[in-house]
C-alpha cells in the first residue's frame, strides 16, 4: 500500500508539472507579472511622451514687479499638464529662499504651482484641475519661502508679486 501511494503522488506532482495553468498559485503570480509590465510601460510612455513646445504656447500670465517690469511669462500646455515659467530678466531670491508661485482663484484656496527660476525657463507640472484653472478667471501671486518651498499648505511668506490671469489658456 505504502508503496502505491508514493506512485501516486508522484504521478500527481507529474501532472501538476505537466498543466501548471490548472494552478491558482499560477494565475495569481502571472497576474502579478502582468500588472508590473502594465504599470511599467505605462511610465515608459509618459516618459518618452514629446514635452511640449512651449513657445507656440498662450501666455496665461505676465509676472510685473512694482515698477511693472516683466519678470516672469507663464505658458500654459493644458493637455499635457504643464506650465513654463520663463524669467525675463535675473530676479535673484534672498539667500536660502526662492520664489513660490501660486493659483488664487475665486471662492478657493491658493494652490502651490512650483518655484520659479531666478534665471531661464523652468518647466513645471501642474495638476489637472490647476490646468484648467489656469485657463479662467483668477490671478498669480508669488511669494517668498524657504529654498525647498512653502512648509505649509498654504503661503508662509510675504506677497512679492501679483499677475491676473489672461484666460487664453
Amino acid at each position: 500500500m505504502g508503496c502505491a501511494t508514493r506512485s501516486i503522488r508522484v504521478a500527481v506532482s507529474i501532472s501538476m508539472l505537466t498543466i501548471p495553468w490548472e494552478s491558482v498559485v499560477f494565475w495569481r503570480r502571472g497576474s502579478v507579472v502582468l500588472a508590473i509590465l502594465s504599470a511599467a510601460l505605462l511610465v515608459a510612455a509618459m516618459i518618452a511622451r514629446e514635452p511640449p513646445d512651449f513657445s507656440a504656447m498662450p501666455v496665461v500670465a505676465v509676472v510685473r514687479d512694482d515698477q511693472r517690469r516683466a519678470v516672469w511669462e507663464i505658458r500654459l500646455a493644458r493637455a499635457a499638464h504643464q506650465i513654463a515659467a520663463d524669467s525675463l530678466r535675473l530676479q535673484s531670491a534672498p539667500a536660502g529662499h526662492a520664489y513660490q508661485l501660486w493659483l488664487l482663484v475665486p471662492k478657493g484656496t491658493p494652490r502651490s504651482l512650483g518655484l520659479l527660476p531666478q534665471s531661464a525657463r523652468k518647466r513645471i507640472a501642474v495638476s489637472p484641475e490647476s490646468a484648467r484653472l489656469l485657463g479662467g478667471d483668477g490671478e498669480l501671486e508669488v511669494t517668498i519661502e524657504p529654498a525647498e518651498g512653502s512648509p505649509a499648505p498654504g503661503p508662509s511668506g510675504p506677497v512679492i508679486f501679483r499677475a491676473g490671469l489672461e484666460g487664453s489658456g
